[in-house]
């Protein structure tokens, strides 16, 4: 995510969205060349302006704007950043033009002060509409955007969750089909080092032709003698995009904090003392990521960070390809991955990312390592945000849009079946076609996740700092150390301390 509008999609056009005769309005050009360029809000051609940040969704969000047109009379302009556009710069443009967003997307806790001190996000219990009080009233706590835990300022855009993406097709032509089920079942609830002596098997597998036994959970698996159908293809356990340092500066890095940390908002809050105590999961966050990269499609090197050679596109094309194992991604990629490969699409789960945190580490209540490494983080991405500076015309229409798309049964099935979104307020009772939706879902109802605790951390830390940080320095270097993982962990904890304490 979020992500994000970092996320570059395979096949998605850039969508800068266009006019539209009638319906969703959207703009000819980035934002920042048209912003002042629309006419006065007493004179606009549009009811309502939406700013949505998630430019994976750009098309299906264009086309629900059109619908909700042709459903309330209500016109639409909208905008969806393009692929590799930055959100905050754009954002800031759009809301110093003439005519801002009233509708406004915030992604998460590290980015809600600046429209707080701002004014521009408006405390939805002050909403006038009652069928969006009650929408408000309704949002669980632990999913309000809220930096007291107590006023919310935002409306949930869904769920979203990761781990390592696996093909059950592929898992079946390594094992056999009569052990898949059992392996997966297994895989999402071994130890680290069950999980590493698995990667090490596969490698020899793949490379050496080398077929072993491995053990999870206690149960004993036997590959096939010979890489038959998929698993002929393999050229590695691991698709990894080494040029996209939000997969393992944000998203990789995060899951370590879950051993610290129960939300965003006790990270933000951490003091130098607590920051200090994160060296020892850092350290295991780094023996992951070599793990991971060591293992990879693809060695360490210069090539390894190309993004014309190693981005999130080829990563996709890999393990679409069954060229690896795993892929690290959340179920955002499923359209990208169903781009390229429908069958396979509909074949994959999620296992969670294993790190070889010990019972020392861990300072959240009521969290193990069995559970730690059984876990994926499941949270909310992106948040619809009011523009409080907007009239009350404007807010109102805000208000109905929002209640519109989470409650009729043509926004329902937007975020459901166009979004590929997995609804915030999802119950027990909900059942989704999208495999990797529904596998999030299960995680979620057992109650094996992790928070996106790196929200609370400063803005520009996990990713522009100790993402570049490991791109420039380790990920073009063959092998890793045991001073090397400490230099990676002392780095973030150093890191995360100037940036609080310069804010």
């Amino acid at each position: 995510m979020k992500r994000k509008g970092k996320i570059l999609s395979l096949f998605l056009t850039v969508a800068i969205a266009a006019s539209c005769m009638a319906g969703c309005r959207g703009n000819d050009e980035k934002p920042e060349a048209s912003s002042g360029g629309s006419k006065p809000s007493s004179s606009a051609d549009y009811d309502i302006y939406i700013y949505n940040s998630k430019g994976e969704n750009a098309e299906q969000f264009k086309a629900m704007c059109e619908a909700y047109t042709e459903e309330t009379g209500v016109k639409v302009k909208q905008f969806s950043i393009g692929s590799g556009q930055d959100h905050m710069e754009t954002l800031r443009a759009e809301m110093a033009s003439k005519n801002p967003p009233t509708i406004f997307s915030i992604q998460g806790i590290k980015e809600l002060p600046e429209w707080q001190e701002s004014g521009r996000a408006l405390d939805l219990s002050q909403a006038a509409d009652p069928d969006f009080k009650k929408l408000a009233q309704a949002i669980p706590e632990n999913l309000y955007l809220s930096s007291d835990g107590a006023t919310n300022y935002g409306v949930p855009y869904n769920l979203e969750g990761y781990g390592y993406l696996v093909d059950k097709q592929m898992i079946t032509d390594i094992f056999g089909e009569e052990n898949t089920e059992a392996f997966l079942k297994d895989a999402k609830t071994a130890s680290y080092e069950e999980f590493a002596e698995l990667v090490a098997a596969l490698t020899s597998y793949i490379k050496e032709e080398k077929p072993s036994d491995v053990t999870l959970s206690g149960h004993t698996y036997t590959m096939n003698p010979t890489r038959l159908n998929l698993a002929a293809k393999l050229e590695g356990v691991f698709s990894v995009a080494g040029s996209e340092k939000w997969t393992y500066g944000d998203h990789t890095i995060n899951v370590s904090l879950g051993a610290a940390f129960a939300s965003a908002a006790d990270a933000a809050n951490a003091d130098d003392a607590k920051l200090d105590s994160l060296k020892a999961p850092f350290m295991k966050y780094a023996q992951t990521l070599d793990l991971v990269t060591s293992n990879a499609v693809g060695d360490r090197g210069p090539s390894f960070i190309n993004s014309t050679t190693n981005g999130y596109d080829q990563s996709i094309q890999n393990f679409a390809d069954s060229k690896a194992v795993f892929l690290q991604q959340g179920n955002w990629a499923y359209g990208n991955i169903e781009k390229v490969n429908p069958d396979l699409a509909k074949r994959l789960t999620f296992l969670p990312v294993k790190m070889p945190i010990d019972a020392s580490d861990i300072t959240v209540e009521g969290m193990t390592v069995e559970k730690f490494n059984s876990s994926i983080p499941v949270y909310v991405p992106n948040f619809y945000a009011i523009n409080a500076k907007a009239t009350e015309e404007q807010q109102l229409a805000a208000e109905k849009f929002l209640v519109w798309l989470n409650t009729s049964e043509t926004g329902k099935r937007y975020i459901t079946e166009e979004f590929n979104f997995i609804p915030y307020d999802a119950g027990e009772e909900t059942t989704l076609e999208n495999p990797l939706s529904q596998s999030i879902l299960e995680y979620k109802h057992q109650g094996d996740v992790l928070p996106a605790a790196y929200h609370g951390a400063p803005a520009s830390w996990s990713s522009d700092v100790v993402g570049l940080y490991l791109m420039e320095n380790y990920l073009t270097k063959e092998e890793w150390t045991q001073g090397d993982y400490s230099d990676i962990a002392q780095y973030a904890v150093n890191q995360w301390k100037e940036l609080k304490n310069a804010a």
